[in-house]
């Protein structure tokens, strides 16, 4: 496994857990970040308590520099940060610039990348601009995780160990509405969306993952989530699946979940845990789960990109190749480079390269682009305690 150095690391206003790179304009990412402030104590001397700020930095990423060019304080810790669809952005649904963020008091926030209103000569970077924000749950709720699929539809995880769809819709036009699907028993991690991928990516299931070790499946279809008033429901998808829950996999908390697409039955998902392993996990229609490859990794694997995808197989034939290009957020460890591989019939986990100058602190986020080649990234990640920002650069094979 190759050591990568880093080119270049800016030190941020406060400490980093999430970065995402902007779909639209790949030169510019956004770094959300959050803080404990402890208040003042009382009078009477009673134990303080604790609240979470953070702030939303816009990074302009050069080949071999870090920019900050904007730092946007919140009144909330940002825990994570999805840009709108891809799918809606086509369809010109939903401003290609708009992302909605997971705070710490129960709220989502949507923010836009828009451009300066200024002399643009002067001025040449967008800028972030709040749009409005959705107060869900109580203020002492933190939102975890976000899934967006739709326009107006959106999975959530939550500290109180529950996962909801919502509405992001303007809470001054439109009634503020969730629906809870699943329950953990504790601290719910990760969810995403699991879709057709028949071209529509219409979603049929959710899956997720939370501090009680446990994978946990829901269908989705129009009667479950009929009191969202959604409108025209009939474009999500019908399923004969049932909910279950799966405690026997993981051996630690379920950090990330990923659904690859589908097999010759069911689905395929990858799993990222606080027992330092990432997964392959098969999801029959019917019948007992499957782990088909696993990996240790060193460190609790928090957050998982898929970077590149070749071959559109099944398994089961034996005789199609696939492979995952993965980029792999791992706590303690570092990030790793992970390609997934389907070759006569095995899947296998092959760790092609790590950066772990983070060395005492914890690497929460990666997020990569390309170099304008199939086999070259740039990447950034987080560092938390020390509130470092890397670039670094990778040379993939898949």
């Amino acid at each position: 496994m190759k050591a990568i150095d880093s080119i270049d690391v800016v030190t941020l206003d406060r400490r980093p857990d999430v970065v995402k790179f902007w779909p639209r304009d790949k030169q510019y990412a956004v770094v959300g970040t959050y803080t404990l402030v402890e208040d003042e104590p009382s009078e009477t001397g009673e134990s303080s308590s604790q609240q979470r700020v953070g702030s939303l930095n816009l990074v302009r990423v050069d080949n071999h520099a870090l920019n900050v060019i904007q730092t946007l304080p919140t009144p909330f810790g940002v825990y994570d940060l999805q840009f709108a669809p891809h799918l809606d952005i086509q369809n010109g649904n939903v401003d290609a610039g708009s992302f909605a963020v997971a705070s710490s008091t129960g709220s989502v926030a949507l923010y836009r990348l828009v451009a300066s209103e200024i002399d643009e000569a002067i001025f040449p970077n967008p800028r972030i601009c709040h749009l409005y924000t959705i107060q869900y749950f109580a203020k002492d709720v933190l939102i975890t995780s976000l899934d967006w699929r739709r326009h107006d539809l959106v999975a959530m995880t939550l500290s109180s160990g529950q996962v909801h769809l919502g509405r992001l819709r303007d809470p001054s036009v439109d009634a503020v509405l969730s629906v809870e699907l699943m329950q953990h028993d504790f601290q719910a991690w990760h969810c995403s969306f699991v879709v057709t991928q028949d071209g529509s990516e219409t979603p049929f299931g959710l899956i997720s993952g939370g501090d009680d070790a446990t994978l946990r499946y829901t269908p989705i279809d129009a009667d479950r989530i009929s009191e969202l008033e959604l409108g025209d429901t009939t474009t999500l998808s019908p399923t004969q699946t049932m909910p279950w829950a799966d405690k026997k996999i993981h051996q630690a908390g379920v950090t990330a979940v990923m659904p690859i697409g589908k097999a010759s039955t069911g689905f395929l998902v990858i799993t990222g845990s606080y027992d330092d392993h990432i997964r392959l996990i098969h999801i029959p229609d019917v019948g007992r789960r499957e782990v088909l490859a696993e990996a240790y990794l060193g460190g609790g694997v928090f957050r998982i990109k898929l970077v590149q995808k070749r071959g559109e197989g099944k398994t089961g034939s034996g005789g199609e190749e696939q492979s995952h290009l993965l980029l792999v957020s791992c706590m303690q460890a570092g990030a790793r480079i992970v390609n997934l591989h389907l070759s006569g019939g095995q899947w296998r986990f092959d760790v092609g390269s790590k950066f772990d100058k983070n060395a005492g602190t914890l690497l929460y986020a990666s997020d990569c682009r390309s170099m304008g080649s199939d086999y070259e990234r740039t990447v950034v990640s987080t560092s938390f305690e020390d509130r470092n920002l890397y670039l670094w650069k990778a040379t993939v094979s898949s």
